[in-house]
């Protein structure tokens, strides 16, 4: 039988845009992991490509990830796997809460974090501060079947605000989960941006505390983990800035094969939570929290077990 001969490995970037075409077809779509690193995905449609004021926003089908959302070039949410993310962001958090009535989301436009708090019948109320109008509008429409419709549901109080400007003028009862659902923490080249240089700092964090219950908990993105020497320098050092700010640090970790990384989630709190002694299965038959297709006991003790970084300080 004859087979499609594969290219030579090592190519002129000259020759780069023909060897796409003639392997991917019309439509590709780069992810720029890093300065050295492209990931290259097979485009099957758009299904939509706006610029809002703020950002480029694609939605587009892959073969291996379905429906994706994009912003600025960088992966946010899958199909495949988003919820492996939002899950984890979530449910840690959620079941160590004595109770869980009212929620904060700052960004999360895209309506799945808000899907999964939903699931807890005891919650009253969750506010989602999202900046973008266009990623919630777009979401609506192209990532119903994944959010559910959570954005429609009328305990999902949507303000479209930055969060910063939010937080600083709010005035009003604490909130027992504050969820950071924000932008990434760093470029493809390991550096902050202006943005996430306010977002992931100890005036960022002093905000957020000023608004949480006595046990509440704080939940935020930060970054990936690639097990080279020296990249993971960023990540390192935005947990250490949080254990600077909060008394009881946890860290959650999982393979999110859309991001090409192991991915971490931080819970932070000023009161001491027992994130191993959770009854995982018990505390989600309690509170009825049901479909859920990644997140269970054994999935909840391997997050919160680091994986081991050889080699890697935050002084790297």
């Amino acid at each position: 039988m004859k087979t499609k001969r594969l290219p030579q490995r090592i190519i002129a970037t000259k020759k780069f845009a023909a060897l796409l075409e003639d392997l991917f077809g019309k439509q590709v779509f780069l992810d720029i992991e890093s300065s050295d690193r492209v990931v290259v995905h097979r485009v099957d449609s758009v299904v939509a490509s706006v610029r809002s004021p703020f950002q480029q926003i694609d939605f587009f089908r892959t073969p291996h990830f379905g429906l994706v959302l994009a912003l600025d070039g960088l992966i946010q949410a899958a199909q495949s796997d988003e919820h492996i993310y939002h899950e984890l962001l979530i449910h840690p958090a959620a079941l160590m809460l004595p109770r869980l009535n009212t929620a904060l989301i700052l960004g999360g436009g895209d309506g799945c974090a808000a899907r999964e708090l939903l699931k807890y019948g005891e919650l009253n109320s969750v506010e989602l501060v999202e900046i973008d109008q266009a990623v919630v509008d777009l979401s609506r429409v192209h990532f119903k079947e994944l959010n559910e419709g959570a954005l429609d549901d009328p305990r999902v109080k949507l303000i479209i605000r930055e969060g910063e400007t939010f937080l600083r003028h709010r005035a009003g009862s604490p909130y027992e989960l504050i969820i950071a659902d924000l932008t990434d923490p760093y470029t493809t080249t390991g550096e902050s941006t202006e943005l996430s240089r306010r977002i992931y700092s100890p005036e960022f964090y002093h905000m957020i505390k000023t608004h949480m219950s006595r046990n509440g908990i704080f939940v935020l993105q930060t970054g990936g983990i690639t097990h080279i020497r020296g990249t993971d320098r960023r990540h390192l050092e935005i947990i250490d800035g949080v254990r600077q700010s909060f008394r009881w640090v946890a860290t959650a970790y999982a393979y999110i094969h859309s991001f090409d990384q192991i991915w971490t989630i931080t819970l932070a709190s000023d009161y001491e939570h027992d994130v191993l002694g959770l009854d995982v299965e018990a505390l989600l038959t309690s509170k009825t929290v049901a479909n859920l297709r990644y997140y269970g006991r054994a999935s909840h003790v391997r997050a919160f077990h680091a994986p081991h970084q050889a080699g890697v300080s935050a002084e790297d």
